[in-house]
């Protein structure tokens, strides 16, 4: 569990010090909210499928942990009563996804197994980005304007849907040097 919140910290960290401010110069109203790539979503979605709802745990820890130490003071303070709903909804998005999968038996138990089909790890991904994206903007609907709500909304699916796809690549890439460094018998 402590590998899910610090692997989500430091996505976090990744997505707070490169994504947004290379992001900030071109979408300043947004950025506050949602980022264009949020690879924490892929932590979300891959822990999930590994863990189950158990992923829960480390995932508000690894959020919490990550207002604390990437977000300026002044924004936390604005939202400070905010950042536990929003703490919840991201932690909560990807298991409420794949349980809402398995219900209507787009996902069997046996899909969280080590080798699901990649395919409905992107839906289960993609279903968790549209319940985050939606609750987030619920969330902060007090602080943005409605003109940028939508903005907001498709800043923060597609952020996540590409931070789920980064996560993938680089796991990929990852286990297949590790197969590669491995001893051939």
């Amino acid at each position: 569990m402590a590998v899910v919140t610090v692997i989500y910290v430091v996505c976090h960290g990744v997505t707070a010090r490169i994504v947004a401010p290379v992001q900030g110069y071109f979408f300043s109203e947004i950025t506050v909210f949602a980022s264009v790539l949020y690879l924490p979503h892929g932590v979300r979605v891959l822990s999930t499928w590994l863990m189950g709802g158990r992923a829960a745990v480390p995932l508000v820890v690894g959020a919490f942990l990550s207002e604390w130490w990437f977000t300026e003071a002044d924004i936390r303070a604005l939202m400070q009563h905010m950042i536990w709903f929003s703490i919840l909804v991201g932690a909560l998005s990807a298991p409420v996804a794949f349980a809402i999968l398995r219900l209507l038996g787009v996902l069997t138990q046996r899909d969280g197994a080590r080798r699901m089909d990649w395919r409905r790890l992107l839906l289960a991904g993609m279903l968790a980005s549209i319940l985050n994206s939606i609750g987030q903007t619920v969330v902060f609907s007090g602080l943005m304007s409605p003109g940028h709500q939508l903005g907001v909304i498709v800043t923060y699916a597609l952020g996540d849907m590409l931070g789920l796809v980064a996560a993938m690549l680089v796991l990929m890439l990852v286990f297949r040097a590790l197969r590669h460094r491995a001893p051939r018998t």
